[in-house]
Protein backbone atom coordinates (compact mmCIF):
# COMPACT_ATOMS: atom_id res chain seq x y z
CA UNK A 1 0.00 0.00 0.00
CA UNK A 2 1.92 2.97 -1.32
CA UNK A 3 -0.33 5.38 0.58
CA UNK A 4 1.10 4.10 3.85
CA UNK A 5 4.69 4.32 2.65
CA UNK A 6 4.26 7.95 1.59
CA UNK A 7 2.36 8.85 4.75
CA UNK A 8 4.93 7.30 7.08
CA UNK A 9 7.79 8.79 5.05
CA UNK A 10 6.42 12.26 5.79
CA UNK A 11 6.06 11.45 9.50
CA UNK A 12 9.68 10.29 9.79
CA UNK A 13 11.22 13.01 7.61
CA UNK A 14 14.58 14.31 8.95
CA UNK A 15 14.60 11.95 11.95
CA UNK A 16 17.78 10.03 12.91
CA UNK A 17 18.36 7.20 10.41
CA UNK A 18 18.22 4.26 12.82
CA UNK A 19 15.07 5.42 14.57
CA UNK A 20 13.53 6.42 11.24
CA UNK A 21 13.70 2.92 9.77
CA UNK A 22 12.41 1.29 12.94
CA UNK A 23 9.51 3.73 13.17
CA UNK A 24 8.61 3.26 9.51
CA UNK A 25 8.40 -0.51 9.85
CA UNK A 26 6.41 -0.31 13.07
CA UNK A 27 3.93 2.29 11.82
CA UNK A 28 3.36 0.64 8.44
CA UNK A 29 2.76 -2.65 10.27
CA UNK A 30 0.19 -1.03 12.59
CA UNK A 31 -1.56 0.65 9.67
CA UNK A 32 -1.81 -2.57 7.68
CA UNK A 33 -3.13 -4.45 10.70
CA UNK A 34 -5.72 -1.72 11.22
CA UNK A 35 -6.79 -1.98 7.57
CA UNK A 36 -7.28 -5.73 7.92
CA UNK A 37 -9.55 -5.16 10.93
CA UNK A 38 -11.55 -2.54 9.04
CA UNK A 39 -11.92 -4.84 6.02
CA UNK A 40 -13.29 -7.56 8.29
CA UNK A 41 -15.80 -5.01 9.60
CA UNK A 42 -17.08 -4.52 6.05
CA UNK A 43 -15.31 -1.36 4.91
CA UNK A 44 -14.01 -1.08 1.36
CA UNK A 45 -10.24 -1.14 0.91
CA UNK A 46 -10.11 2.55 -0.05
CA UNK A 47 -12.22 3.55 2.94
CA UNK A 48 -10.22 1.30 5.28
CA UNK A 49 -6.94 2.94 4.19
CA UNK A 50 -8.37 6.42 4.73
CA UNK A 51 -9.77 5.55 8.16
CA UNK A 52 -6.48 3.95 9.23
CA UNK A 53 -4.50 7.04 8.24
CA UNK A 54 -7.04 9.35 9.90
CA UNK A 55 -6.72 7.36 13.12
CA UNK A 56 -2.99 8.14 13.23
CA UNK A 57 -3.44 11.89 12.70
CA UNK A 58 -1.81 14.70 10.73
CA UNK A 59 1.62 13.72 9.42
CA UNK A 60 3.06 17.20 9.86
CA UNK A 61 2.15 17.41 13.54
CA UNK A 62 3.38 13.88 14.16
CA UNK A 63 6.69 14.72 12.47
CA UNK A 64 7.15 17.71 14.77
CA UNK A 65 6.30 15.68 17.85
CA UNK A 66 8.86 13.02 16.95
CA UNK A 67 11.48 15.71 16.34
CA UNK A 68 10.81 17.15 19.78
CA UNK A 69 11.24 13.67 21.24
CA UNK A 70 14.46 12.80 19.39
CA UNK A 71 15.97 16.29 19.65
CA UNK A 72 15.03 17.35 23.20
CA UNK A 73 17.44 20.30 23.26
CA UNK A 74 15.93 21.96 20.20
CA UNK A 75 14.37 24.74 22.30
CA UNK A 76 17.71 25.59 23.86
CA UNK A 77 19.38 25.56 20.43
CA UNK A 78 16.60 27.73 19.02
CA UNK A 79 16.99 30.17 21.89
CA UNK A 80 20.75 30.48 21.42
CA UNK A 81 20.33 30.77 17.64
CA UNK A 82 17.74 33.55 18.05
CA UNK A 83 19.76 35.50 20.61
CA UNK A 84 22.90 35.38 18.46
CA UNK A 85 21.03 36.59 15.39
CA UNK A 86 19.37 39.36 17.41
CA UNK A 87 22.68 40.60 18.79
CA UNK A 88 24.23 40.45 15.35
CA UNK A 89 21.30 42.35 13.84
CA UNK A 90 21.33 45.12 16.44
CA UNK A 91 25.12 45.45 16.26
CA UNK A 92 25.04 45.83 12.48
CA UNK A 93 22.22 48.38 12.62
CA UNK A 94 24.18 50.38 15.19
CA UNK A 95 27.35 50.19 13.11
CA UNK A 96 25.78 51.30 9.84
CA UNK A 97 23.84 54.03 11.61
CA UNK A 98 27.01 55.51 13.09
CA UNK A 99 28.78 55.14 9.76
CA UNK A 100 25.98 57.10 8.15
CA UNK A 101 25.84 59.94 10.69
CA UNK A 102 29.51 60.05 11.73
CA UNK A 103 31.74 58.46 9.07
CA UNK A 104 34.66 60.49 10.40
CA UNK A 105 34.75 58.41 13.62
CA UNK A 106 36.15 54.92 14.19
CA UNK A 107 32.84 53.06 14.40
CA UNK A 108 34.15 49.57 14.97
CA UNK A 109 31.93 47.20 16.97
CA UNK A 110 32.98 47.14 20.62
CA UNK A 111 33.08 43.57 21.97
CA UNK A 112 32.18 44.69 25.47
CA UNK A 113 29.00 46.30 24.16
CA UNK A 114 28.21 43.13 22.23
CA UNK A 115 28.48 40.99 25.37
CA UNK A 116 26.37 43.43 27.38
CA UNK A 117 23.74 43.44 24.63
CA UNK A 118 23.78 39.65 24.52
CA UNK A 119 23.25 39.41 28.28
CA UNK A 120 20.40 41.93 28.13
CA UNK A 121 18.66 40.19 25.22
CA UNK A 122 19.19 36.70 26.67
CA UNK A 123 17.63 37.84 29.96
CA UNK A 124 14.55 39.40 28.35
CA UNK A 125 14.08 36.66 25.74
CA UNK A 126 14.71 33.94 28.31
CA UNK A 127 12.01 35.33 30.58
CA UNK A 128 9.65 35.50 27.61
CA UNK A 129 10.39 31.92 26.58
CA UNK A 130 9.81 30.63 30.11
CA UNK A 131 6.48 32.46 30.27
CA UNK A 132 5.53 31.24 26.79
CA UNK A 133 6.31 27.64 27.77
CA UNK A 134 4.48 27.85 31.11
CA UNK A 135 1.29 29.14 29.45
CA UNK A 136 1.07 26.23 27.01
CA UNK A 137 -1.78 24.02 28.08
CA UNK A 138 -2.95 26.62 30.60
CA UNK A 139 -4.49 29.20 28.30
CA UNK A 140 -7.69 28.71 26.36
CA UNK A 141 -7.00 31.06 23.44
CA UNK A 142 -4.07 29.45 21.63
CA UNK A 143 -3.74 32.37 19.20
CA UNK A 144 -2.30 34.42 22.06
CA UNK A 145 0.71 32.08 22.06
CA UNK A 146 1.51 32.80 18.44
CA UNK A 147 5.17 33.94 18.66
CA UNK A 148 4.57 37.01 16.49
CA UNK A 149 1.88 38.22 18.85
CA UNK A 150 3.34 36.96 22.12
CA UNK A 151 6.83 38.42 21.67
CA UNK A 152 6.15 41.39 19.41
CA UNK A 153 3.26 43.05 21.24
CA UNK A 154 5.24 43.84 24.44
CA UNK A 155 8.19 44.99 22.32
CA UNK A 156 6.01 47.35 20.30
CA UNK A 157 4.32 48.69 23.42
CA UNK A 158 7.65 49.46 25.09
CA UNK A 159 9.00 51.21 22.00
CA UNK A 160 5.69 53.03 21.57
CA UNK A 161 5.95 54.44 25.08
CA UNK A 162 9.56 55.44 24.53
CA UNK A 163 8.59 57.37 21.40
CA UNK A 164 7.27 60.16 23.64
CA UNK A 165 10.87 60.93 24.57
CA UNK A 166 11.45 62.17 21.02
CA UNK A 167 9.16 65.06 21.88
CA UNK A 168 10.06 65.61 25.52
CA UNK A 169 13.84 65.28 25.11
CA UNK A 170 14.58 65.76 21.38
CA UNK A 171 18.12 66.96 22.04
CA UNK A 172 19.13 63.53 23.37
CA UNK A 173 18.17 61.67 20.23
CA UNK A 174 19.99 63.38 17.41
CA UNK A 175 22.24 61.80 14.77
CA UNK A 176 20.74 58.34 14.81
CA UNK A 177 20.44 58.01 18.58
CA UNK A 178 16.68 57.94 18.08
CA UNK A 179 17.17 54.29 17.04
CA UNK A 180 17.85 53.50 20.70
CA UNK A 181 14.17 54.16 21.42
CA UNK A 182 13.20 51.39 19.00
CA UNK A 183 15.91 48.90 19.93
CA UNK A 184 13.41 46.72 21.81
CA UNK A 185 10.99 46.59 18.87
CA UNK A 186 13.77 45.98 16.35
CA UNK A 187 15.32 43.35 18.60
CA UNK A 188 11.94 41.67 19.04
CA UNK A 189 11.39 41.58 15.29
CA UNK A 190 14.81 40.04 14.64
CA UNK A 191 14.39 37.56 17.51
CA UNK A 192 11.00 36.25 16.35
CA UNK A 193 12.17 36.15 12.73
CA UNK A 194 15.22 34.10 13.72
CA UNK A 195 13.07 31.89 15.94
CA UNK A 196 10.65 31.14 13.13
CA UNK A 197 13.51 30.64 10.68
CA UNK A 198 14.90 27.97 13.00
CA UNK A 199 11.49 26.30 13.08
CA UNK A 200 11.30 26.42 9.31
CA UNK A 201 14.77 24.96 8.81
CA UNK A 202 14.70 22.24 11.45
CA UNK A 203 11.04 21.63 12.28
CA UNK A 204 9.48 22.09 8.88
CA UNK A 205 5.90 21.02 8.42
CA UNK A 206 5.92 18.15 5.95
CA UNK A 207 3.11 19.71 3.92
CA UNK A 208 5.41 22.55 3.01
CA UNK A 209 3.81 24.99 5.42
CA UNK A 210 5.71 26.76 8.15
CA UNK A 211 4.02 25.60 11.27
CA UNK A 212 3.97 27.65 14.43
CA UNK A 213 6.12 25.62 16.73
CA UNK A 214 5.66 26.37 20.39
Amino acid sequence: MDEFEQYVKKITKNLPDEEKEELREEMVGHLRDHVKELLIQGHSEEEAIRLAIDSFGDEGKLNQEFKRFFFPIYKLLRFVWSVVWTVAGLSLISYFSMEYYHPEFDNGIDLYSVWVTMFYIASLAGAGEVMHHSLQGEIKWKWILNPWLFFMMPSLMISGLQTTMLFTQPERYQDGLWLDLYAVAIGGLVYVSARQLFNGLFLEDTKGKRGVVK
